[in-house]
């Protein structure tokens, strides 16, 4: 069973509080937050969005025999940025969570760099729209083709990839965790 919260609702849970307590001078100190998953939330987000679709058929189009226009490839990649950000987003906001205790730092730190990928893969794949519509507009140099913009697309293509590996890499190692699995 899913329980959706507001984000009010969210927000007084707890789950963003910071953890206060006395330091050996008997002064109050703000506990660090820290960063972890809820796999849960973020196994149904990767199961249930179809970004990953609309990025195979982006690709495919590049790099098939018969290469789209620069404004097809523009407007499509333009899409395909928007529905990245509504991914992320939804990772963010349901995925990830941030708790005052920690209890593994090994799954804080990387929790944390995972998260902190999404705004340069974000602005990587933001890159590749401009370029596209400087094609599109002549902006660019004239040696710049849809060529090159597929392979650029396949660069991003390779680091998402990697980090969503990463990102189930991690899951499963907190899966394993709470079953007691593992080394």
């Amino acid at each position: 069973m899913s329980i959706w919260f507001s984000e009010t609702e969210f927000r007084r849970s707890g789950v963003l509080s910071l953890g206060i307590h006395m330091d050996v001078d008997g002064e109050a100190e703000v506990a660090e937050d820290r960063i972890t998953l809820n796999v849960a939330f973020m196994s149904e987000i990767k199961e249930d969005f179809d970004f990953r679709e609309t990025l195979r058929n982006v690709c495919h189009r590049l790099n098939g025999p018969q290469a789209m226009s620069p404004r097809d490839a523009a407007k499509e990649l333009a899409a395909l940025r928007d529905q990245l950000e509504t991914y992320f987003a939804m990772e963010e906001f349901y995925g990830y969570f941030q708790q005052a205790a920690t209890t593994n730092p090994g799954v804080n730190h990387k929790a944390d760099l995972l998260r902190s990928d999404h705004e340069s893969l974000f602005l990587q794949l933001n890159e590749l729209v401009d370029l596209a519509e400087q094609i599109v507009y002549r902006e660019c140099s004239k040696r710049v083709t849809i060529r090159d913009l597929a392979e650029k697309l396949d660069s991003f293509c390779e680091a998402l990839a990697d980090h969503e590996q990463d990102e189930m890499e991690l899951m499963m190692r907190l899966h394993n965790e709470v079953l007691g699995v593992g080394d």
